[in-house]
C-alpha cells in the first residue's frame, strides 16, 4: 500500500513541478523561453489528463476497475500531447544547434502525423482496457521519433542549452518502452514510468537553466506571480473536484489556493519589495528561498493528496494516516526552516546596513 501512495505523492509533484517550471518561463521575456515554456505547459497538462485519473484510482478501492473509462481517455490526450512535446522539442533543438535540415524536418513531422493517425483509429478501443496490439502499433512511429532525436541531439551533447539531453531522452525511452510491451502481463512494470518521468523533469529543467541562467531580485517577484497562477489553478480544482463528488464537508483541498495565495504570491511579493534594492547581496538568498519554496510546495503536495484521498475513500482506510500526516510533517518542516533562514539572512542585512 505504501508504494501506491508514493506513486499518488510522485505524480502529483511532477504535475505541481512541471506546470510551476512553465508558467515560470512563461514570464520571460524571450520568445524562444516561451516557446519553451508551451512546450512544458502541453507537457504537464497532458500527462494530467491520464495521471490525474491514475491519482484518484490509488486513493480509491478498486479504482483502476471503476475509473478504466477516465483511464483510457487520459491515455489518449497523452499519447497527443506528447508527440506535439517532441515537435516543441524539435522547435527547441533546431532553435539551439543551428541545425535547419529540411529532410528532417520533414522527418520528424511525418512520424509526428503517422503517430497521431495511429492514435485516432477507433481499433484503439479507447474508453475501455484497450487494444494491446495497437498500444504495439501506434508506439512505434513515437519511438523511431525518439531514436532519431537521440541521435541529432547526441552531436550536440556538449552544445549549452542541449549537454546530455540524449542521454535523458534515451532514458525516457528505454523506460516507457518495456511498460508499453510487458505492463499488461506484469504490473511491475508500471514502475518504470517514475524514472522515465524523472527523464522528463530533467530535460525541462536543462532547458530552464538555460532560459533562466541567474538569480535576480525580478526571479523572486516573478516566482510570486507563479505561485498566484497555481493558487488560482488551485481554487478551481477545489471548486470542481468537489463539485464532481457532491462534496460539502471539509476537506484539505480546501487549503491549498490559501496556502499558495497566503505563502506563496503574498509572501514572496512581501519578500521582494523587502529586498529589492539590495542587489549586491540578493544571491544569499537564494539557498533559503529555494528551502521555502520546496517546503511550500511539499506541503501543498501533501494537502491535495490528503484531500482527494478524503473524498474518494471517505470512511475507508486505504492508507495509515500517520503516513499522511508523515508526509505533510516534513512539508512543513522545510518550510519552518525556510522561513527562519530567511529571516535570520534579512536581520543580518539589517545589522549591516546599521553598522554603515
Amino acid at each position: 500500500m505504501m508504494m501506491y501512495l508514493m506513486e499518488v505523492f510522485f505524480d502529483i509533484s511532477y504535475l505541481c513541478i512541471i506546470l510551476g517550471l512553465g508558467f515560470r518561463l512563461l514570464l520571460e521575456n524571450n520568445r524562444d523561453a516561451k516557446k519553451f515554456a508551451l512546450m512544458t505547459l502541453i507537457l504537464g497538462l497532458g500527462d494530467g489528463a491520464h495521471l490525474l485519473p491514475r491519482i484518484v484510482s490509488n486513493l480509491t478501492v478498486n479504482g483502476f476497475e471503476k475509473y478504466v473509462f477516465f483511464l483510457s481517455w487520459g491515455e489518449f490526450v497523452t499519447s497527443i500531447t506528447m508527440t506535439f512535446f517532441y515537435l516543441l522539442f524539435y522547435d527547441y533543438y533546431k532553435k539551439i544547434s543551428g541545425d535547419n535540415n529540411k529532410n528532417k524536418t520533414i522527418a520528424i513531422y511525418f512520424l509526428a502525423a503517422i503517430r497521431i493517425i495511429c492514435v485516432l483509429l477507433p481499433q484503439n478501443l479507447w474508453g475501455s482496457s484497450g487494444n494491446y496490439l495497437f498500444s504495439i502499433i501506434r508506439n512505434i512511429p513515437f519511438a523511431i521519433m525518439g531514436l532519431v532525436l537521440i541521435i541529432w541531439t547526441f552531436k550536440f551533447r556538449k552544445k549549452e542549452g542541449l549537454e546530455n539531453v540524449s542521454l535523458l531522452i534515451s532514458a525516457s525511452f528505454i523506460c516507457y518502452l518495456p511498460v508499453v510491451a510487458l505492463s499488461r502481463f506484469f504490473p511491475l512494470f508500471g514502475l518504470l514510468m517514475i524514472p522515465k518521468t524523472v527523464a522528463y523533469v530533467l530535460l525541462v529543467l536543462r532547458g530552464f537553466q538555460y532560459f533562466i541562467k541567474d538569480f535576480e531580485v525580478e526571479n523572486i517577484l516573478k516566482d510570486s506571480v507563479v505561485f498566484l497562477i497555481m493558487g488560482l489553478l488551485g481554487g478551481v480544482f477545489y471548486r470542481e473536484f468537489t463539485k464532481t463528488y457532491s462534496w460539502e464537508e471539509f476537506t484539505s483541498l480546501g487549503l491549498v489556493h490559501t496556502h499558495l495565495m497566503v505563502l506563496g504570491f503574498l509572501f514572496l511579493l512581501i519578500f521582494y519589495i523587502l529586498v529589492k534594492n539590495d542587489l549586491e547581496k540578493i544571491y544569499e538568498f537564494k539557498k533559503p528561498l529555494v528551502l521555502y519554496i520546496s517546503g511550500l510546495t511539499w506541503t501543498v503536495i501533501s494537502l491535495i493528496l490528503r484531500g482527494i484521498y478524503t473524498i474518494t475513500s471517505p470512511s475507508i482506510i486505504i492508507f495509515p494516516d500517520s503516513a499522511l500526516s508523515g508526509l505533510a510533517g516534513i512539508g512543513h518542516l522545510m518550510l519552518g526552516f525556510g522561513i527562519i533562514w530567511l529571516v535570520l539572512k534579512l536581520l543580518k542585512r539589517e545589522v549591516r546596513y546599521a553598522k554603515v
